[in-house]
This record gives C-alpha cells, sequence and structure tokens, in this order.
C-alpha cells in the first residue's frame, strides 16, 4: 500500500470515528448541565463564571472632641434687706391663722408694757376674739407709751354712764372701787359680755359701761397705834 491509500484510509477512519466523539461531547454537557442545576437549586445560585466583587475600603476618619470647658456658675447671693422698726404708728393687714396674740410676738411688741391694751386703744370697733384675715389694724411701734386716758368731765351727776377701757391688772371689783359703783351694777349693765356675772373674766382692753358715783366712798381707815405692856421682871 503506498503512501497516498494510507492518508486516505487515515481520513477514512477519522470521518467513521467523528460522530462518535460528537456524540461523546453532548452528552458530557448534558451531564455538565444537570450538575450546574441541581447545585444552583440545592445553593440558592450558581455563577459559572466568577466575578470578582468589589469590596469597598472603610476609610476610618478620625473625629476629634471639642475641648469642653467648665464654665463656672454664678450664684447670685440674695440680700437681706432688714426689716425697718416702725417709729411711729402704722397699718398692718391681719394674715390667715393670726390673732392679736401672735401679732404682737410677730411685730415685736412682747417687750412693750400694754402692748394688747394699746392695739385696742388706737382700734376701738374691732373685736379682739374676732379679727379678720385681710382687716386693717393699726399697731404702735416697739415701747410705745400708753396714751394717758381721758379724764372724766367735771360735774357728771351721780349715776352717769361712762365707757372704761379695761386696763392690765383690773378686776370688776377695782373698777367699781375707782368708780364709787358696784361690781353687780357693771355686770348689769355689760350682761351681753359678762356673762358670768361677777365670776366673768375680763381682760386689758375690754370696753365696759359704768356707772358714776352710786354709793359714797368710804374714808381710808388709818389703823391706830395700840401700846402693849410689856411686863418686866
Amino acid at each position: 500500500m503506498n503512501v497516498s491509500d494510507k492518508i486516505e484510509s487515515y481520513r477514512k477512519r477519522r470521518k467513521s470515528q467523528l460522530p462518535l466523539i460528537l456524540g461523546i461531547a453532548a452528552v458530557l454537557l448534558v451531564i455538565v448541565g444537570i450538575i450546574i442545576v441541581v447545585i444552583s437549586l440545592n445553593k440558592g445560585g450558581f455563577t459559572p463564571f466568577a466575578t470578582q466583587t468589589l469590596t469597598p475600603s472603610i476609610t476610618l476618619t478620625r473625629t476629634i472632641a471639642p475641648t469642653v470647658t467648665d464654665t463656672p456658675t454664678i450664684t447670685s447671693t440674695p440680700t437681706i434687706t432688714a426689716t425697718p422698726t416702725a417709729s411711729g404708728i402704722y397699718s398692718y393687714v391681719v394674715k390667715e391663722n393670726e390673732t392679736l396674740t401672735t401679732i404682737i410676738q410677730s411685730q415685736g411688741l412682747a417687750d412693750t408694757p400694754n402692748a394688747l391694751v394699746i392695739i385696742l386703744m388706737l382700734n376701738p370697733t374691732i373685736n379682739p376674739d374676732l379679727i379678720q384675715v385681710g382687716q386693717t389694724i393699726l399697731l404702735p411701734p416697739p415701747n410705745f407709751p400708753m396714751p394717758t386716758p381721758t379724764p372724766l368731765p367735771t360735774g357728771l351727776a351721780p349715776g352717769s354712764k361712762i365707757t372704761y377701757r379695761v386696763l392690765a391688772g383690773d378686776s370688776l371689783n377695782s373698777i367699781a372701787s375707782k368708780f364709787n359703783s358696784t361690781a353687780d351694777d357693771i355686770v348689769n349693765l355689760n350682761k351681753a359680755v359678762l356673762t358670768n356675772g361677777t365670776a366673768s373674766i375680763i381682760y386689758p382692753g375690754q370696753l365696759l359701761l359704768v356707772r358714776i358715783d352710786l354709793v359714797t366712798p368710804v374714808p381710808t381707815r388709818i389703823p391706830t397705834a395700840t401700846a402693849t405692856a410689856t411686863a418686866t421682871h
């Protein structure tokens, strides 16, 4: 067999094997395709050609916190202003839960003799047992002297009525003695306030009606010295 016959024989064999090779290649491609599908279904996706994913680079920027400077807090100290002491009679507005007694204490009148009597003399229309919130009364300054009572007019007839303001240390009997009256008569003239008769309690500053010169004043008896004999031995 010459060379040309050999080449022709090789070509014929190649041609007869080509369909087989193509068939095997097709079967392999089908198998590979099935494998790819199965993998993609089981793993949620499959990319036959890997694509490079760019990972963003994180650049850390340094933030400089501002320096906190403590700002000093200036607290103002309140200036205490002393309450000036009244130099004369002044008006005072009654506050809640106050009485004349508490007002005397709060207004510095505790050391003023007869402070309550003076207040009642300055406010003849007030009820010392019932002062009201918001009521304006007159108050004396500390150590205010006791006002001099107005002297009785001369020539009053016996039995004339006068208005007398009770002073500290007074009693019904002492008032009666002062005006030549009787305690019983004073009680009869003031039944509205002396509800317990001659046993009624009177207080400084209270106003009472008194009838003067009902009785003849009894002269004060001067005690006479009596000689006492002393036995001698």
